[in-house]
């Protein structure tokens, strides 16, 4: 069935990265699925290991991208750890860092998370797809800390973020994205949400402080990003 498909090479998964930004994670998904049986037949040697290296670590992010809905999330990433190369997933450096940051999100260990998506050696193929993953991650986060919260650190937020220091934190969730309803009151230290649960129309949380660190882990469910599930 393999021997059927395409031979694998940088310039097909490049023209398949470039379709994603106006069809989305599944399409890409679905092509890399077919491309598998191609890629197990495929021999691991000098002359393979760059575009085997670039077809897992897109196979391993766009799985963390798609729903599990529709035949993604961290489950089925998992899994395919498993059909993975030895060699390849434990010494190339594109793949061991799309494991890590698997491994991060099925941890929920955030921190490790936008740091490895940050710092990891992705080439030009790879960082598109992972720069997606980034951004969607941020962007799911922030709204869950708009409605999980009605007040937080900023040392939370910046964790969850995984931004850099708790200056920029806070501007990127009251100035950068002023829908999250986010203030700082700077006599507390603390991020207020004048718009999140238990707030009262004069702004002050019914519930007092912040939920505790679990409900943002609970909300954070194993298939895709965070969700309710």
């Amino acid at each position: 069935m393999g021997s059927k498909l395409p031979p694998l090479t940088q310039t097909l998964l490049s023209s398949l990265v470039a379709d994603y930004p106006s069809s989305g994670p599944s399409p890409l998904l679905s092509a890399l699925q077919t491309l598998e049986p191609r890629a197990q037949i495929t021999t691991l040697d000098p002359s393979s290991t760059d575009v085997l290296s670039t077809y897992y670590t897109l196979y391993i992010l766009a799985l963390i991208l798609t729903p599990d809905a529709d035949g993604g999330g961290l489950p089925e990433a998992r899994s395919l750890t498993h059909r993975i190369d030895s060699q390849l997933l434990h010494n190339d450096p594109l793949v061991i860092s799309a494991y890590r940051v698997l491994q991060a999100l099925w941890s929920k260990d955030y921190v490790i998370f936008h740091q490895t998506l940050q710092n990891a050696p992705w080439n030009d193929t790879t960082a598109v797809i992972a720069s997606e993953v980034l951004q969607t991650h941020r962007a799911a986060t922030l709204a869950l800390l708009s409605t999980a919260y009605t007040s937080l650190p900023p040392s939370l937020a910046q964790n969850y973020l995984g931004i850099s220091d708790q200056q920029r934190t806070v501007k990127t969730l009251t100035e950068e994205n002023p829908q999250s309803g986010f203030w700082f009151n700077a006599e507390k230290g603390f991020l207020e949400n004048s718009s999140g649960p238990g707030v009262s129309k004069g702004g002050i949380g019914k519930t007092g402080g912040w939920k505790k660190e679990g409900e943002i882990g609970r909300l954070a469910g194993l298939g895709g990003f965070l969700s309710d599930s």
